[in-house]
């Protein structure tokens, strides 16, 4: 009988949402958007990328933007509130930003998390704010969920989060998260949902991940993690950390369980090739040497259908009653400069509500 109502619940909760959707709606994911110079105007941030991308999206009437980590270079106090300056353009729309710290972003000092949080106030999980973070201490904020026209959307910061005498810099795992991501998955207040984190599954060029410094790192984690989201009808796993585009299809090292995973593609004076591509250092089309240390990936746990490399690019991620759909664009590497680039669709994918992708 519960097996009975469970599935009635599940059959109705599309209608729930309908109504409100049938017009459509987008939204967007910016990449990694750091900049090598901390002169101005750039402070470690890719300003000229972020306008370019930033006039897309209000032109295509995104209702928010989500970005997956390393909003700069260095996390000093300019350079994120120069990241935030950059972002003007969306408010002035009526655009709501939700970012997440990458590796770059994080120093481990309880300092660099204080001046995050001035130059991004107000994000889900904090008071006042709405949404959800995990009862843990230092996360409020940091890792959230916000849910918006019937789909939910979790970001893990995998970072650490505070300091103190005796844990040092302390960085939550997906493990310590598990908990509160099955609740907010089990809630009957979402009809999709998808998990962002700045790190991969499984990267392209770098072997550490969110479970650990290589591909393979706390297995019974792994496959907790992503049984998890399968198991609650997650379908895609969205992150950046590799400056290329990439999608591809995951599997838990014990075989049993599986997910999409996007790596978003490059807003950054960084673009990188997937080992075992690059075995050299290359020189990008900025004429910048990036010489990133090799990694052995297990090629057996993913499958990658979908590549673009050494462009700069974004998603619009569009959804109506129907379906949701994942669009790809990118444009030629620029930033030295203000540019107007023309951006091409390179990915398109998704699925219908009713049925699996």
């Amino acid at each position: 009988m519960h097996l009975c109502i469970s599935a009635l619940v599940l059959a109705f909760i599309p209608s729930l949402f309908a109504a409100e959707d049938n017009s459509g709606w987008a939204f967007g994911v910016i990449p990694d958007t750091q900049w090598d110079s901390q002169n101005a105007p750039f402070h470690g941030v890719a300003v000229h990328i972020i306008d370019a991308i930033n006039a897309e999206f209000v032109r295509q009437k995104v209702d928010f933007v989500i970005q997956v980590g390393d909003l700069a270079e260095k996390p000093t106090n300019i350079a994120f509130q120069t990241r935030a300056k950059h972002n003007s353009v969306l408010a002035e729309a009526g655009i709501k930003f939700y970012p997440l710290r990458g590796n770059h972003d994080s120093d481990g000092r309880a300092e660099t998390v204080a001046r995050y949080k001035a130059a991004f106030p107000n994000l889900p999980g904090t008071s006042g704010a709405g949404g959800s973070s995990p009862d843990l201490p230092g996360a409020e904020g940091m890792t959230y969920s916000f849910t918006h026209k019937g789909g939910k959307f979790i970001l893990l910061d995998t970072f650490p989060l505070f300091t103190d005498k005796v844990q040092g810099g302390k960085a939550y795992t997906p493990s310590d998260y598990l908990p509160w991501i099955e609740s907010e998955l089990k809630k009957e207040d979402h009809r999709f949902a998808l998990v962002f984190a700045h790190r991969n599954l499984r990267g392209q060029l770098h072997k550490e991940n969110i479970f650990g410094m290589n591909p393979d790192s706390n297995s019974e984690m792994q496959n907790a993690f992503i049984a998890c989201l399968q198991q609650n009808g997650v379908r895609y796993f969205i992150s950046g950390h590799d400056h290329m585009y990439a999608r591809s299809l995951i599997e838990s090292l014990d075989g049993k369980s599986e997910i999409w995973q996007i790596i978003s593609g490059s807003a950054s004076a960084k673009n990188y090739l997937p080992i075992p591509s690059l075995v050299r250092r290359r020189e990008s089309p900025l004429g910048r040497l990036y010489t990133p240390t090799l990694s052995l990936l297990l090629d057996d746990q993913k499958k990658t259908v979908k590549r673009d490399l050494m462009r700069v690019g974004f998603l619009i991620v569009r959804v109506d009653a129907e379906r949701i759909l994942f669009e790809y664009y990118s444009a030629e590497s620029f930033g030295e400069r203000p540019q107007v680039p023309v951006w091409k669709l390179r990915d398109s994918f998704g699925y219908t509500f009713e049925h699996s992708p």
